[in-house]
């Protein structure tokens, strides 16, 4: 958990089933609202953020896909105190 405020980072890592280099971007977002689009650097998409409201949030990471790989997806839940 985080306070209202406070930054908070969220990572994502991408990583091919069998062989390759993920390239692209994942976007970032809180329930349906996008939050940021980010460029995966050696498969890995930060995104930094300290406007998050009080209360329960659920945080998506989608990574778009690319003409080499398909899109993907991962959420956790995260609490703003």
């Amino acid at each position: 958990p985080s306070n209202v405020g406070q930054s908070v980072t969220f990572t994502a890592s991408v990583a091919p089933q069998f062989s390759g280099t993920v390239k692209g971007t994942v976007t970032f977002y809180d329930g349906t609202t996008a939050l940021k689009t980010v460029y995966l650097s050696g498969g890995v998409a930060k995104f930094t953020t300290s406007t998050l409201a009080s209360g329960m949030h659920t945080i998506t990471a989608t990574y778009n896909g690319s003409t080499s790989f398909i899109g993907s997806s991962a959420s956790l839940t995260h609490t703003v105190n």
